[in-house]
């Protein structure tokens, strides 16, 4: 089992502790309102078991778990989650009571052993919250370290044109429904709830630059426009999912 003797964990830095202390206050609602409708979470499992190796499976900032479930009914096993929320993490206990769960700040690096994964995952846009520079390229070195030869790492992230173009610096627009976010410097967004009193959290839009230079080093890297097929569109779209291989040893 991967998560049997776990490397010591990292101190969260201070970007994951505001990241956990905001999904801390989400958790009590998140499910009913911000999660996808479990079709798709369906959908997702699906698309994945027809693109990734069979075996043990990370859903990296797996929340509540609901994607744990549907990960195991696709045929991914073991399937462990690592979350550095802990209230969400104690939503997926309370859901997957036999996965294995770590409380973890990914940013600061993975508390796993080497090889352990022929998968990882990360989905509904889990790391627009590495939101410092040197963030994305270290959690990418730490996934290519955990994962075993061959082994695939599968992003869900907003398209980069997804977001709503700024009228005016520092404006407040409207993302979704009950969501706003305003430029706080270019690839740096701030998202408020205003559902949740105004809860705010700041994110990192990943460009495909950014994606070309933090992921030098990987055997194959492709950019898919979600989970249904299709063409992806560099210049409009909702959701990128990036596929990335690790060569075999």
């Amino acid at each position: 089992m991967p998560l049997e003797k776990p490397l010591p964990s990292a101190r969260p830095g201070q970007g994951a502790q505001s990241t956990a202390a905001f999904y801390d206050q989400v958790a009590p609602v998140y499910d009913q309102q911000f999660a996808h409708p479990p079709a798709y979470t369906f959908q997702q499992a699906r698309w994945l078991a027809r693109v990734c190796p069979p075996g043990p499976l990370l859903d990296l900032g797996c929340g509540s778990g609901r994607m744990l479930g549907p990960l195991s009914e696709a045929g991914f096993a073991p399937v462990a989650g690592l979350d550095c929320s802990p209230s969400m993490l104690g939503l997926a206990r309370r859901a997957c009571p036999d996965a294995p769960l770590v409380l973890a700040d990914a940013s600061q690096g993975l508390p796993l052993r080497s090889a352990s994964f022929a998968s990882i995952v990360s989905l509904h846009s889990s790391l627009i919250h590495l939101t410092r520079p040197g963030d994305p390229p270290r959690l990418l070195a730490e996934a290519l370290r955990v994962l075993r030869p061959g082994g695939l790492l599968v992003l869900e992230l907003p398209h980069p044109h997804s977001y709503p173009p700024e009228a005016a610096p520092g404006r407040w627009r409207d993302f979704s429904e009950g969501i706003r976010c305003r430029r706080v410097e270019h690839g740096l967004e701030e998202l408020r709830l205003d559902e949740l009193g105004g809860l705010t959290t700041r994110v990192r839009l990943w460009e495909l630059d950014d994606l070309r230079r933090w992921f030098q080093g990987w055997a194959r890297v492709e950019v898919h426009p979600g989970f249904a097929g299709g063409r992806f569109d560099p210049r409009q779209g909702s959701i990128m999912v990036v596929v990335a291989g690790k060569g075999r040893g």
